[in-house]
């Protein structure tokens, strides 16, 4: 938690523009949500009225961003794990590379990218490796990295996407990717910089598996429509 807070107080010190923070528990019977308002930066956060911390049934990953898409208010949405993989740091980078972030384009991380720097066990790349390539060989994406969350959005085109979304799941990224580019508009893999987290809730072998089978899912939706 620490190392959430800790990310998000460096991109707020770091980041010129408007920017909130929102923070989404799906669900967790923890006593997260205690946690999270009682700590120091998220209480000096509040009183600024920078960040907001919204909560539900657990949904999966994919229906804790739904909830968080459909209540931001500014221009862009930038989507990440609260494990801090990439740090919301990363997006100065990204603006510097970019120079400016159009509204026709969505920026998705990609841990496959030569300029990309990525600390994790071989054995879990080999399985993101084959499980990215199952999804090319499913569905109709040419991207290499599907399933990297950390993702920046123009406001309405992620309110749009994420309001259709059927699949809750880990999965949920697949999906987001088919109706965005179904829609027209570019998508573009950014390099970032990645650490694996030691206690991250994915279990790669297993969780793999489940995506493939949401993936197929999801085929099967799309080639509906």
């Amino acid at each position: 938690m620490d190392l959430m807070f800790d990310g998000i107080a460096a991109f707020v010190e770091q980041w010129q523009g408007d920017s909130e923070i929102i923070l989404v528990d799906d669900g967790s019977k923890d006593g997260s949500d205690v946690l999270f308002r009682n700590h120091a930066i998220y209480q000096r956060l509040q009183k600024e009225h920078r960040i907001v911390l919204l909560q539900q049934q657990n949904t999966g990953k994919g229906g804790a961003l739904k909830l968080g898409a459909a209540n931001a208010t500014n221009d862009f949405i930038l989507t990440l794990d609260a494990d801090m993989a990439t740090s919301p740091v990363q997006l100065m980078q990204w603006l510097a590379l970019k120079q400016t972030f159009r509204l026709d384009e969505v920026l998705i991380g990609s841990r496959e990218l030569t300029q990309s720097v990525i600390h994790e066990a071989l054995i879990r790349k080999w399985i993101g490796n084959l499980f990215n390539y199952l999804i090319r060989t499913a569905v109709d994406l040419p991207f290499r990295d599907t399933q990297c969350g950390f993702k920046l959005y123009p406001s309405f085109i992620a309110k749009d996407v994420f309001a259709q979304l059927n699949t809750l799941g880990w999965s949920h990224d697949v999906e987001i990717l088919i109706r965005v580019r179904k829609l027209g508009y570019s998508v573009t893999e950014m390099p970032v910089h990645w650490t694996a987290v030691k206690g991250s809730k994915i279990k790669v072998l297993r969780d793999s598996w489940v995506m493939f089978w949401e993936v197929v899912k999801i085929r099967q939706l799309t080639q509906k429509k």
